[in-house]
């Protein structure tokens, strides 16, 4: 592709016309990989890309996108910003510009509402594909994820796959990471939902305000918004756009939910005064809230009330998210909260079903937000009877260091301190007595322990797989 057509969406600062015919062949923002006439975008990331200008130019780049010239016998292209431009050429380059996309944004609750959004539109007879954490899912087909939104490269690369697949629309995840990075700069979202926005991050963030600016940020008044009413950050954006849509429980909204029931699988929904009654496979409030977004996102996108309805009584259990498994009058929940928001929503849930003890396995992941660990620390005392705090995650820190840090939430002694998750897990699962239930939160479906930059082999799913088998529950 010629380079000034690469281009057409970006303001450049300097001369190009004696190189702007140069063809294209390739695009990446990594210096190590081999590039066919290579288009390099040279900016400060985890890596500062300025120093890895001359590894490019020997894998194949013949020209780079700069913020400032530099002294390099390569074909320069000056921007101010070049984080921007790798979405806006990615999406040329990839010829992405008519791709349906659906955004789902917030702290808790992306996934499962991808899911659901799916299993309606696919009810519709349309084609979806979905991006998230969980992966890539599309025509039948599953791709493993690195990141919950992927970087615009590949992001764009995906677009084109699913496009020659003839996806009717792509429903993805969008994270604060991702706006703030400017990864999704250039997608053209037919919806923007808002699900939630609860503590999270504050490793990455400086404060909350920052976090909540970042998914605010994500709106604007040309888009068809579906908004949160009971969240507070959706109320800041139900006050500033008139023409975004509501949904809740507590608040008037736009659509609402009513006659919920206890284990919040049946309730009445309703959509502009179109009622439907639903039973569904969706434990918790939070699928309440999961399924009211799905359907309001569909039916502004004209789908029928028959499809969505059904649509959501045909949606399952995402792996990883509440998932109920019963043996011999016990229960064994596996979620992946991983915030105090989220711990307590999948805490309240699990006690609405449990007829006796309530009990709860979690950890927190190392080098992420530590003003979480003591707040969770605080709910598990709250709304479970007793708790195994782990391992979760510790990546680059002692695990020992985070449970401490986890139990300084506890004023009681309601706890213990297991620092292998298996252990803790297997004694969780003997402890059970019948009619108890036994909550394992953080991980979900991740199939790996992060520990000292190994992702080495692990699942909650097999070690209670491995629990029943042996007989402890």
């Amino acid at each position: 592709m010629k380079l000034d057509l690469l281009l057409k969406n970006i303001e450049v600062k300097n001369d190009i016309s004696k190189f702007k015919n140069l063809d294209i062949s390739s695009i990446s923002v990594n210096a190590q990989n081999k590039m066919d006439n290579g288009l390099f975008f040279c900016y400060k990331g985890s890596h500062d890309g300025y120093t890895l200008i001359d590894e490019a130019i020997s894998n194949g780049a013949c020209a780079i996108v700069v913020d400032k010239i530099i002294d390099k016998n390569i074909n320069q292209i000056l921007v101010d910003d070049v984080r921007k431009c790798i979405g806006l050429v990615s999406k040329v380059f990839y010829g992405t510009e008519n791709v349906k996309v659906i955004g789902i944004t917030g702290t808790n609750g992306k996934t499962t509402t991808s899911f659901i959004i799916k299993s309606i539109l696919e009810t519709a007879n349309k084609k979806v594909g979905v991006i998230g954490t969980n992966g890539i899912y599309f025509c039948d087909k599953f791709l493993p994820a690195k990141l919950t939104t992927p970087d615009p490269i590949d992001l764009h690369e995906i677009f084109s796959i699913m496009k020659k697949g003839k996806v009717d629309y792509i429903v993805m995840e969008v994270s604060a990471h991702a706006i703030y990075l400017e990864k999704i700069v250039g997608i053209d979202f037919v919806c923007k939902i808002l699900t939630n926005v609860t503590q999270d991050h504050l490793d990455f963030f400086k404060n909350m305000k920052e976090y909540q600016d970042t998914k605010l940020s994500f709106f604007n008044k040309d888009d068809l918004m579906i908004i949160n009413a009971d969240d507070e950050c959706g109320q800041i954006l139900l006050k500033k756009y008139e023409n975004a849509i509501s949904y809740g429980i507590k608040n008037p909204s736009d659509a609402f939910c009513i006659e919920i029931t206890k284990d919040c699988l049946s309730y009445v929904m309703n959509i502009s005064d179109n009622v439907i009654k639903l039973k569904t496979h969706l434990y918790g409030l939070f699928n309440v809230y999961n399924a009211l977004a799905s359907a309001v996102c569909c039916y502004f996108l004209g789908i029928g009330i028959d499809d969505i309805k059904k649509g959501i009584e045909n949606a399952k259990s995402v792996e990883g998210r509440f998932n109920v498994i019963t043996h011999n009058n016990k229960k064994i929940i596996i979620d992946f909260a991983h915030t105090p928001d989220g711990l307590e929503n999948v805490l309240k849930t699990a006690r609405k079903i449990t007829d006796g003890k309530l009990v709860c396995v979690f950890g927190c992941g190392g080098d992420r937000d530590k003003s979480k660990r003591a707040v969770m620390g605080a709910v598990a005392e709250k709304y479970a009877d007793y708790s195994f705090v782990t391992s979760d995650n510790p990546r680059f820190e002692e695990p020992s260091k985070i449970i401490k840090q986890i139990l300084e939430g506890f004023n009681k002694t309601n706890y213990y301190a297991v620092e292998d998750r298996t252990t803790a897990i297997k004694i969780a699962i003997s402890s059970l007595k019948e009619n108890d239930t036994l909550i394992i939160c953080g991980k979900g479906g991740e199939n790996y322990m992060d520990i000292k930059g190994e992702k080495l082999p692990y699942s909650d799913f097999e070690v209670v797989k491995n629990c029943i088998k042996d007989n402890l529950c």
